[in-house]
């Protein structure tokens, strides 16, 4: 009996140990796809189509997040090729993210962006106790973690990165290190001596 008691004593001890529970943080990430298709009336870009292009691509998120192509249908959409991209490079999205092709399509369209971009998705955290079970149920818990999963979440400036990282591209070398140099070769100038502190502290009397 006495062998029985401390069987069970043991479980519950372990049961009920501090130990942290190894888990990382869960994030979820969802790719989205925007279709914009541009026709044209004129043989370059008015102003309706800048601002509708404008507001398009200011609904779109981060920049530096997106991918873009730009298929190209009819001549129109040819001539006016670069005004689309000398405006989305004014909106700080470079030729690096801009892929551009030349497609037939049966609709009236001369011009369509394809827009690829990533979003992180914020998960719900239930704030309610979960019915108590046996020899620590809360490990198993879908609420666990929630809260740092979260935050993470909406921390995350560029969602991509989660998904596939950034390619590295060349660093020049004394550039890089031109800073740390400029620090480590100053010259030593010797500390100049302070004056003493004139009235009380000094020692100096007062009226």
């Amino acid at each position: 009996m006495r062998l029985i008691v401390l069987l069970l004593l043991s479980s519950l001890l372990v049961a009920c140990s501090g130990d942290p529970i190894q888990r990382k943080p869960d994030i979820a990430i969802e790719a989205m796809t925007n279709v914009f298709s541009l026709q044209l009336v004129a043989e370059a870009l008015d102003d309706e189509d800048r601002r509708a292009l404008q507001t398009f691509i200011l609904h779109l998120g981060d920049p530096a997040s997106l991918r873009v192509r730009i298929d190209i249908h009819s001549p129109k959409g040819e001539k006016v090729l670069n005004s689309v991209q000398d405006l989305m490079h004014f909106k700080n999205i470079y030729p690096s993210q801009i892929q551009t092709a030349r497609l037939e399509s049966a609709a009236s369209a001369d011009l369509t962006l394809v827009v690829e971009s990533y979003r992180t998705l914020v998960r719900h955290c239930d704030a309610g106790k979960e019915a108590k079970t046996v020899l620590n149920s809360f490990k198993r818990s879908a609420n666990f973690g929630c809260a740092n999963a979260s935050a993470l979440a909406q921390m995350v400036s560029n969602p991509q990165d989660l998904v596939v990282g950034e390619t590295l591209s060349s660093t020049e070398g004394r550039k890089a290190v031109s800073t740390l140099d400029s620090y480590y070769k100053q010259p030593n100038a010797p500390l100049r001596e302070s004056s003493p502190i004139s009235g009380a502290l000094s020692g100096g009397s007062g009226n």
